[in-house]
C-alpha cells in the first residue's frame, strides 16, 4: 500500500545521522524520495532509503554557505526533481553560557540553525510554491523555553529559527504551502550519548514529566505528519515534542 507521501519528494539537511537519520527513514517509509545535504557521509541513510525501493541522493554541502546550497538544490531537481518536502534539521551546537561562549561560537552556531534554514528555503523556493503539497518544516528545540545556562548561542539561534518559521508561513501562505517547526527535548543521538555529561542529561530528564531520555525515533513521527496532507491546513506553529518539558 502506497504510504502517506507516496510520488514526492523531500529534502533533509543534517541527514547523515542522529534525528536526521530518522526522518529520512521515517519519510521513505511514507512513500517519499529523499535528499540528503550534510557536512558528512550519508551512505547508512541511503542504503536504508534505497531498501524500501526509494530514491535517494546526498551531497556534502555546508548549509551556511548560499553556493552550496543553490549547487544542491540544482543536483537534486535534475536527479530526482521538483522538492515538496524541506526538513531543516542541520544543527551545530555549542555548550557555553554568556561569558564563556566566543563570538565566532556564536556566529557558527547561527550559521548553521538559521542562515542554513534561510538558505535552504531561499534555493527550493520555486519547488515549493509550484508543488501541490509543499511544506517546510524546522527542527528547533524546547529548550528555547525552558533555557538551560549552558547554551546561550543555540538557545538564541533556535529562539530565531522560531521566529523564522512564523514569518516563512505568512510568506508563503498564499501558495498553500505550510511551515512548521517541531521542537524536541534533548534527543539520546549517539552524539548526544558521546559529548553530554550525565549530569546535564539527568537535569534535562528531570524538567519533564516524562522521566525519560527521548529517543529519535520518538520524533519524527510529528515530522511525518506535518509533511503529510493530514497537516494541510496546519501552518505557522512550533509543535513541542518534548515529554512534557513545556506544560508548566
Amino acid at each position: 500500500m502506497a504510504g502517506r507521501l507516496a510520488g514526492r519528494i523531500a529534502v533533509v539537511t543534517g541527514g547523515s545521522s542522529g534525528i536526521g537519520q530518522e526522518i529520512a527513514r521515517r519519510l521513505s517509509s511514507e512513500g517519499a524520495d529523499i535528499a540528503v545535504a550534510d557536512v558528512s557521509p550519508a551512505d547508512e541513510t541511503g542504503a536504508f532509503v534505497e531498501a524500501n525501493g526509494r530514491r535517494f541522493l546526498s551531497a556534502k554541502v555546508d548549509v551556511s554557505d548560499g553556493a552550496q546550497v543553490n549547487a544542491f538544490a540544482a543536483e537534486v531537481r535534475d536527479t530526482l526533481g521538483r522538492v515538496d518536502i524541506l526538513v531543516n534539521n542541520a544543527v551545530n551546537v555549542t555548550m557555553g553560557d554568556f561569558e564563556q561562549v566566543t563570538f565566532e561560537e556564536w556566529t557558527q552556531t547561527f550559521s548553521v540553525n538559521v542562515n542554513g534554514a534561510f538558505l535552504t528555503a531561499k534555493a527550493f523556493l520555486e519547488d515549493l510554491k509550484h508543488s501541490s503539497a509543499g511544506r517546510v518544516i524546522n527542527m528547533t528545540s524546547s529548550s528555547y523555553w525552558v533555557s538551560p545556562p549552558p547554551l546561550v548561542s543555540y538557545i538564541s539561534a533556535k529562539g530565531a529559527l522560531n521566529g523564522f518559521t512564523s514569518v516563512l508561513a505568512a510568506n508563503l501562505a498564499a501558495y498553500d504551502v505550510t511551515v512548521n517547526a517541531v521542537a524536541p527535548s534533548l534527543v539520546g543521538t549517539a552524539k548526544v550519548l558521546q559529548h553530554t555529561s550525565e549530569e546535564f542529561i539527568a537535569q534535562t530528564v528531570q524538567m519533564q514529566d516524562l522521566r525519560r531520555l527521548q529517543t529519535p525515533e520518538e520524533v519524527v513521527g510529528t515530522v511525518a505528519f506535518l509533511a503529510s496532507d493530514d497537516a494541510a491546513f496546519i501552518t505557522g506553529q512550533i509543535i513541542a515534542v518534548d515529554g512534557g518539558s513545556t506544560r508548566r
